[in-house]
């Protein structure tokens, strides 16, 4: 298999999400949040298991995805380890909003690839935008289920914020279910999507022999 030359796009993306992870490593040892520093440690570590066990093992993701994870972690850092949750009012909404966005997106991937690549999923564009939708709202929960037990070192304090946040989760699953059947609709979302898609299949080609 020939490996393919990264664009820029994605050379900035992966480069991004790498410092990130980094730089929020160095962060939380110097704030002794040992839980981050154990997060960041396994992140990175997993980015480099392929030069360590000198395997080609190709799992790229789209450089849409790399850049949305590395926003949110940078902002779940900024937010969590310098406090800006609780010194820039709107911060906890922001980042709401963009974890929604990568949460939309990642479904509508997952979902997208799994009715092209795979036989035993066969679904219109709406009804994917749906599950989408859905499947945000649901994110929203779970997250809000995080803050309760301050998991990150996050709360929620009032009624009002879980509503606004659970209403940030389902304004951003619509925005990502309208944007995905547009890019459906313009063939783009092909073109996100094929190279994850590629190696899904490749995947289960290779366990299909194995059987």
């Amino acid at each position: 298999m020939i490996k393919k030359k990264q664009s820029k796009p994605e050379l900035i993306a992966a480069y991004s999400l790498q410092a990130v992870l980094i730089l929020t490593l160095f962060i939380a040892l110097w704030k002794q949040e040992w839980l981050w520093v154990i997060g960041c440690f396994v992140a990175v570590v997993i980015g480099f298991i392929p030069s360590l066990i000198h395997k080609n093992i190709n799992i790229l993701l789209p450089w849409q995805i790399e850049l949305l994870i590395a926003t949110v972690a940078t902002l779940n850092m900024v937010g969590v380890l310098l406090n800006a949750y609780y010194i820039i009012p709107g911060f906890g909404e922001i980042t709401q909003f963009f974890t929604s966005i990568l949460v939309a997106f990642l479904a509508f991937a997952v979902i997208y690839i799994l009715h092209v690549y795979w036989d035993g999923l066969i679904m219109n564009k709406y009804a994917m935008a749906f599950v989408v939708v859905i499947g945000t709202m649901a994110g929203g929960v779970v997250l809000e289920f995080v803050k309760w037990f301050k998991l990150f070192g996050v709360t929620q304090t009032s009624v009002e914020g879980v509503l606004i946040s659970l209403f940030i989760s389902t304004v951003s699953g619509i925005l990502i279910a309208v944007i995905g059947v547009n890019l459906i609709k313009k063939g783009e979302f092909d073109e996100i999507t094929e190279g994850l898609g590629r190696q899904f299949e490749s995947m289960m080609k290779k366990r299909r022999e194995k059987k």
